[in-house]
Formats: C-alpha cells, sequence, structure tokens
C-alpha cells in the first residue's frame, strides 16, 4: 500500500520523466476514481495543458499544470505510475493515460480502484477544506506532541488518521511504534510527553530513511515490521513473539513483551519489559 514514502517516489518519479512535456491526448477509464470533478473538466483541462512541477502533502501528489490548477493523484492501496515510450509491451490496463506530444506515455493503473484523481485549482485550500493535517515530515516534535495529547484514540488509530498527521499508513505505523515501544492500543491522551517525543522521532526517521532509499523494501530490511507482519515471529529485541490484533479497523502486529499498553484505566504500562535505546529492529 503506497504510503508517504512511496508517494515521495511517485513524486521524484513524475520529477524525472514527465516534467515540461504537453499532453495531447487523453485515454480515461477511472469514472469511479474521479473526486469532486467531472470526465468533461478532466479531459478538457488535461488536454494539450503542460505538467510543471509536483507537490506532496502525506499521500497525495499533486502535479500543476501550467494552466487551470493542479492534477490530484490519490494511490490508495495499488496505484502506480509508468512512463514508457509505447510498444507491444507497454501496459493495457490503466485509469488514466497521458499521451505527450513527444510520442510518450504516464499512465496511473489502480487495479484495486481505491485511488482518487481529480482537477484542484487550489492545493492550499483543498487541503484546508478537508481538515488533513500537517504531513508527518514537516510537524514539528512540540506540534505533534500536543495534538496527540489530546487524542483519546488508539496510538495506532491516531497516528494513521490522516486529519491528525498526514502520510503514515498501516505498515509504518506499525514499524514506528514498535521503535517506540508502545503497545498500538495504547491510548495516546495517555502517553507521557517523553513516549510521544520517541514515537515523533521514530517517524521521522523511519520515513526520511524510506524516502531516501526512495522506498525501496530490500534497503529498509533492517526494520523488522516493513514488508515482514506477521504473527507468531521471534522478536529482535526480547526474543518473545509477535501478535496480529485489529485497532479501529486495521490489522496491527506488535511485540507484547517489549510494547508497552496504556490504557484508559491506568497511565501505567499493563504489559512489557524495559528495553535499552536503539532500534529492536537492528541497523
Amino acid at each position: 500500500m503506497p504510503e508517504l514514502p512511496e508517494v515521495e517516489s511517485f513524486k521524484r518519479y513524475v520529477d524525472n520523466t514527465s516534467l515540461h512535456q504537453t499532453i495531447e491526448t487523453i485515454r480515461f477509464a477511472g469514472k469511479d476514481l474521479l473526486l469532486h470533478t467531472s470526465e468533461k473538466k478532466l479531459r478538457d483541462t488535461l488536454t494539450g495543458n503542460t505538467l510543471e512541477e509536483t507537490f506532496r502533502h502525506g499521500k497525495f501528489l499533486f502535479i500543476k499544470l501550467r494552466r487551470h490548477g493542479h492534477l490530484l493523484l490519490h494511490f490508495g492501496m495499488t496505484g502506480d505510475l509508468e512512463y514508457y515510450t509505447p510498444d507491444a509491451k507497454s501496459p493495457r490496463v490503466y485509469v488514466l493515460l497521458l499521451a505527450f506530444t513527444n510520442g510518450n506515455n504516464l499512465v496511473f493503473t489502480d487495479s484495486r480502484r481505491l485511488g482518487k484523481i481529480a482537477i484542484v485549482n487550489d492545493v492550499d485550500a483543498f487541503i484546508q477544506e478537508r481538515g488533513y493535517g500537517v504531513d508527518a515530515l514537516k510537524i514539528t516534535e512540540a506540534a505533534f506532541s500536543k495534538i496527540f495529547q489530546k487524542r483519546k484514540k488508539a496510538i495506532k488509530t491516531a497516528l494513521m488518521d490522516q486529519k491528525i498527521v498526514a502520510g503514515v499508513g498501516n505498515e509504518f505505523s506499525d514499524e514506528i511504534l514498535f521503535q517506540a515501544r508502545i503497545h498500538p492500543m495504547s491510548i495516546a491522551a495517555k502517553l507521557t510527553e517523553v513516549q510521544l517525543r520517541k514515537i515523533y522521532h521514530a517517524m521521522v526517521t523511519i520515513l526520511k530513511e524510506a524516502v531516501g532509499h526512495n522506498a525501496d523494501r530490500s534497503k529498509l530490511e533492517h526494520y523488522f515490521f516493513l514488508g515482514n507482519r506477521k504473527e507468531g515471529l521471534k522478536c529482535p529485541g526480547c526474543k518473545g513473539t509477535t501478535e496480529f490484533k485489529t485497532v479501529g479497523g486495521r490489522s496491527a502486529y506488535f511485540c507484547p513483551a517489549c510494547q508497552k499498553l496504556y490504557d484508559n484505566t491506568t497511565a501505567q504500562a499493563t504489559s512489557g519489559a524495559a528495553f535499552a535505546t536503539g532500534k529492536l529492529g537492528g541497523g
């Protein structure tokens, strides 16, 4: 599932392949993905237009057009981009194809069709009107702590709430909480400022490293839960075994022995063991 690092890699991909190119025609097969935009508006806006620059906020990619605003792409669970010169092996299934005047194409694919496509006039207004939080790599430590101290919901749910902080998804939230040694069901408001700072620094460190590696998971294998989310695994920190629970309707993987649980009944840890600082996952 594309999270902030993947969307940042899509941004860089467009930057390196598709900017300053004029769209000759478009092909579109994603009416169900349109967000407050008609198919006519999409076609009329994109045809003959030029991609100028990109901007990412959380999991949203905005591509500024030479005229009439931005093309918005949200990648859902399976969204992807491919730039290519058409040949016999070209993608046959896509929801949006931009055919440039230079003969190359940029396609947006989404096999599960859970993404979104729109024309947005004002990026800042779009983010503000829909109440999205500050980008996870732009929020300050102080702002992060202040926001989460007020949230009476599970910390995993809060981390994944795009209206609190934008960009963190299911897989990265598991790793962030594992590194901070906080149980995903802990109530955010029950965590101390020190614990929230640990979560913040784990979030920033992991996301920045993932971005630096262009979201290449093969270079992030030293992080335990990235690409390795299973029940019954041996924890590298305490040699206990990982567990699975559903938290806020989403899957959560964690080590109950070294990730402490803070709930609504007590501010004390109800389970867990203390370990020295440093990455539990190695590296």
